[in-house]
């Protein structure tokens, strides 16, 4: 019984916490994230070689609240005509590259709901 009640306990804590200041679980890309009124963004550090020319995102889920923007930062430069999602997605974006580094971020405002984010350099024919 008291076991119980301790859970019940962390999970009304948890809640309470997730409403006042955001919650984000999970760890792209292998698991899907899920967002509960979180506002916050995500910057993943990708090398592209020389036999590579398009990074290729994609992008699915269902957000019931906010929305997510999606960008390829190059250097100390801000992303590149970064996608806005809400709603319900399903999304493959592709940056062109060239070799260097390059920053994938993932920014979302006030969301609440689930994304699923994969990404990956290759070579498409013309």
């Amino acid at each position: 019984m008291r076991s119980l009640l301790f859970l019940l306990l962390v999970a009304l804590g948890l809640y309470v916490y997730a409403d006042r200041y955001g919650l984000a679980l999970g760890y792209p890309p292998f698991l899907p994230v899920f967002y509960w009124k979180y506002t916050g963004e995500a910057r993943y550090p990708v090398r592209v070689t020389g036999t590579y020319d398009t990074l290729k995102v994609k992008v699915a889920g269902e957000l019931k609240e906010g929305r997510l923007l999606v960008g390829l930062a190059s250097g100390a430069n801000p992303p590149r005509s970064p996608k806005a999602l809400s709603g319900a997605f399903q999304e493959e974006l592709r940056y062109p590259v060239e070799p260097g580094e390059y920053v994938l971020v993932f920014r979302l405002e006030g969301a609440k709901g689930r994304v699923r984010y994969d990404w990956v350099t290759t070579k498409f024919a013309p």
